[in-house]
């Protein structure tokens, strides 16, 4: 049973408002109906799985449901009968909440894409239109398939660009939490003996224990400033200005620079391609293809392209003097509107930048390995040598003498 928000009239106009369970939406305006009512709207009570529903479906879960549903459809199954079968065999418990009530709905007289769009959190933008284009042109399997092996790329892509940063990111951590262990423990008991000893402290020694102290005393200021600097980069990050000039400045930074951007054009091109072969309008798929690269210059790059089709132009007319996509990218699909096939050259395109994607992953593991180890190396010798300088000296003054 699920809970609906129902709003109804009755003859003399009066309004009736309330809450109540029932199988599917269908049954409860039949229900309202035989007790003299006019129904005006019903809704389900959407915090009845609020709290289920932040949790995450991973893309794997994701993927795995659409393959199968495409499957039931070709088989002629209809459309409840395979989301019950599918709810049963779903384990993910945040996806088996959300099929059954989308199965719900659909008995209640909604259509597939109105009924996935009250799950905006697991159904992206781009999900729902290529569903409501499928179902327009009666493909509905074909188009599941399609958005199977969507997903699967777009998954591909994540997990190339997350081991590009992987390595870095775990020894940075590890070289950040040894450089504290030294800062914070070992530094300060080998000052308390230096001065039990008096012993005269040459200048690298000085400064570690200057910072040593620094961080014991003062912690939660860099505490304090390390988050306040998070809290800032989020609240700049959502304005189109600032999102313009940190999404520059990431696609110029070195070694990674060059990733990020072809990342952002594979989702790009991609996500319009797929739009494109779905029979959907370009205008309506540069839109979602936009939303899907999340990036203010790739934005910048659709308004551009918007425009000038608006006023009668071509896609690749817009592509002049950009630095987003490469230029064998733009020839592809300036052939592919000449030849009518462009979803065709955008599909092959976005192939090419994903294979430009892997390649320079692997090539970035093999430049960023040596140099985290020396980056490592430099840093951890450089605190010990000023630990012992005073030591090395005093062993240096007893060989004198």
């Amino acid at each position: 049973m699920t809970q609906y928000i129902y709003v109804a009239k009755d003859n003399s106009g009066k309004v009736y408002k309330g809450t109540v369970e029932s199988d599917n939406e269908k049954a409860l305006r039949d229900k309202l109906r035989g007790m003299g009512l006019y129904v005006s709207s019903v809704a389900r009570q959407k915090n009845v799985f609020s709290f289920k529903l932040k949790q995450k479906v991973k893309s794997g879960d994701l993927v795995l449901f659409v393959r199968q549903f495409s499957t039931l459809i070709s088989a002629g199954i209809s459309i409840t009968k395979c989301l019950y079968a599918l709810e049963k065999q779903t384990v993910n418990p945040t996806l088996k909440t959300a099929i059954g009530a989308i199965n719900s709905n659909i008995e209640g007289g909604a259509s597939l894409s109105e009924a996935m769009e009250e799950y905006p959190n697991i159904f992206s933008e781009f999900f729902i239109a290529l569903i409501k284009a499928a179902e327009t042109a009666g493909i509905l399997d074909k188009v599941l398939m399609r958005l199977a092996e969507h997903l699967e790329k777009e998954d591909s892509l994540k997990r190339s660009i997350k081991n590009a940063f992987s390595y870095p990111i775990v020894v940075g951590s590890l070289a950040f939490l040894v450089v504290v262990f030294l800062v914070i423990v070992i530094i300060p008991i080998f000052y308390n003996i230096y001065v039990r000893l008096n012993l005269t402290l040459p200048l690298p020694t000085l400064a570690l224990v200057a910072i040593s102290n620094f961080v014991r005393r003062f912690w939660w200021i860099l505490l304090a400033v390390a988050v306040l600097a998070v809290i800032g980069y989020r609240r700049f990050n959502e304005k189109p200005f600032f999102r313009e000039k940190i999404d520059l400045i990431k696609m110029n930074m070195p070694l990674f620079g060059n990733l990020l951007k072809r990342a952002a054009a594979a989702r790009f091109v991609r996500t319009f391609g797929d739009m494109i072969s779905s029979g959907i309008m370009i205008m309506e798929s540069l839109k979602i293809a936009d939303k899907v690269a999340d990036n203010k210059l790739v934005s910048n790059l659709v308004e551009r392209i918007t425009e000038n089709v608006q006023k009668g132009g071509t896609v690749s007319e817009a592509l002049t003097n950009q630095n987003i996509l490469p230029p064998a990218v733009v020839q592809m699909m300036s052939s592919g509107e000449e030849s009518g096939s462009l979803d065709f050259m955008l599909e092959k395109s976005a192939e090419g930048l994903e294979r430009d994607v892997d390649d320079i992953v692997k090539r970035l593991v093999i430049k960023i390995e040596p140099l985290m180890t020396f980056f490592m190396a430099i840093l951890v010798g450089f605190i010990a040598i000023a630990i012992y300088l005073p030591i090395f000296d005093v062993i240096r003054e007893m060989t004198v003498q």
